[in-house]
């Protein structure tokens, strides 16, 4: 009796080992690949300060932050952030979606490589932009990484594309051709003694603030922190909900939880907030979230380490409907990405038939069926550390195997 209230306490707070997950596909796009477009990285070892040459003749397809599924069977849109890492150093960074069709290595055999179709790139023609953005008054006012950081999408259930950015936090909407639809909806403070409908979330990059600076000395109204906004974003199995959870605590809330909130495609308005998740330790971060049925959701959780010294890169289960009195989730391990097995030897990293998935950044994760997961890194080309010092960090590609299969909705995985 005693080892079962044991095991019930540590289950729902998520400190339960879950078995060992399986590496069943592995592929690599490599770091140094390159798409159309102009020069770029010219900001990025004096941010705000152009080098006379961009060390880069195109676009780097890299910084992966998001994954959904593809027009065909086996294609998938995966979604580059803000480019080299800030506001000041990414102004000739252009933001993309990009369509690839890995092949992976599998105990079938599979090259394990990854094709680049092509790209739609996210702009805003119609000036729907209510500030400035770099190419202000260019016809087809390409957005870069200077305007936003885009760290989630997904689609809505009309085909339109919803991304989630940290810079506002806002939620920006698009066409399936990447043009601008709305302005961008700013996020509603629904914290204890705020007034959502005038009250608001924002970092320190928000427009708002930029444009409205305080006084030397003066504290800043930013109440999240820099790099904190909509790092997850997944829908309900019907794309009728969007949920998109923070990555940072919010000024005044429980420390070391993140909020998710709930909003609604069709009437283009915040619903509320959902709850809370709770990191295991408030140093952490989230990377993504992703739908497994109506009430079940996945989340990546991680350390700010990497290489042999990451100890911490973590996939939770959480149920909307079971929350403590704070309103924060509980959650159940399903995988632990240091610790897989790979008895096929699919990885050329795999020691002893133990793949590690070390990255800094983990932040995009796609059920693909009840024991399937596609799980990517988020590179921050050219950054190395992952898997050595002098190494540069590759797009890694892996397909898990889960010990227990997920309760799935209709509607949610892989499409046939």
């Amino acid at each position: 009796m005693r080892r079962a209230l044991l095991a019930g306490i540590l289950l729902a707070s998520g400190l339960a080992q879950a078995p060992r997950v399986e590496l069943v596909g592995f592929a690599v796009l490599p770091a140094d690949t390159f798409s159309e477009g102009p020069p770029s990285g010219a900001y990025r070892e004096t941010p705000g300060f152009r080098a006379e040459r961009p060390p880069f003749s195109s676009q780097p397809v890299q910084g992966f932050s998001a994954v959904q599924f593809g027009p065909q069977p086996g294609s998938y849109w995966v979604l580059s952030d803000n480019g080299f890492g800030s506001k000041a150093n990414s102004p000739d960074y252009l933001l993309r979606l990009y369509l690839l069709t890995p092949q992976p290595r599998t105990a079938q055999g599979g090259p394990g490589t990854v094709q680049v179709n092509r790209f739609v790139q996210l702009r805003d023609p119609n000036r729907r932009v209510p500030f400035p953005i770099l190419n202000e008054n260019t016809p087809d006012r390409l957005l870069t990484g200077y305007d936003f950081d885009p760290e989630s999408f997904v689609f809505a259930a009309d085909g339109t594309l919803w991304v989630g950015d940290e810079f506002g936090p806002y939620l920006l909407h698009f066409d399936a051709n990447g043009v601008l639809l709305d302005p961008p909806f700013a996020t509603p403070d629904f914290g204890a003694g705020k007034d959502p409908s005038k009250d608001f979330v924002r970092a320190p990059q928000n427009h708002a603030l930029i444009m409205n600076p305080v006084a030397p000395g003066q504290p800043s109204p930013a109440n999240l922190p820099t790099s904190r906004g909509f790092e997850g974003m997944t829908t309900n199995p019907g794309r009728t909900r969007i949920y998109a959870m923070l990555e940072g605590t919010v000024l005044g809330d429980p420390a070391g939880t993140v909020r998710l909130m709930e909003f609604d495609p069709a009437a283009k308005r915040w619903v509320g907030l959902v709850g809370r998740y709770r990191l295991d330790d408030p140093a952490h971060a989230i990377g993504e979230i992703a739908v497994v049925n109506e009430s079940e959701f996945l989340v990546i959780e991680r350390d700010n380490r990497q290489g042999a010294e990451a100890r911490f890169k973590r996939i939770y289960r959480i149920d909307l409907g079971r929350r403590d009195a704070e309103g924060v989730f509980a959650k159940e391990l399903v995988a632990d990405l240091l610790n897989i097995a790979d008895p096929q030897g699919l990885s050329p990293h795999t020691q002893g038939g133990l793949f590690r998935f070390p990255y800094f950044t983990i932040e995009s994760v796609l059920v693909l069926d009840p024991q399937t997961l596609l799980v990517l890194n988020d590179n921050n080309y050219p950054a190395t550390g992952g898997r050595g010092p002098e190494v540069k960090d590759a797009n890694e590609f892996i397909w898990l195997r889960l010990p227990a299969a997920l309760r799935l909705a209709p509607g949610v995985g892989q499409p046939r």
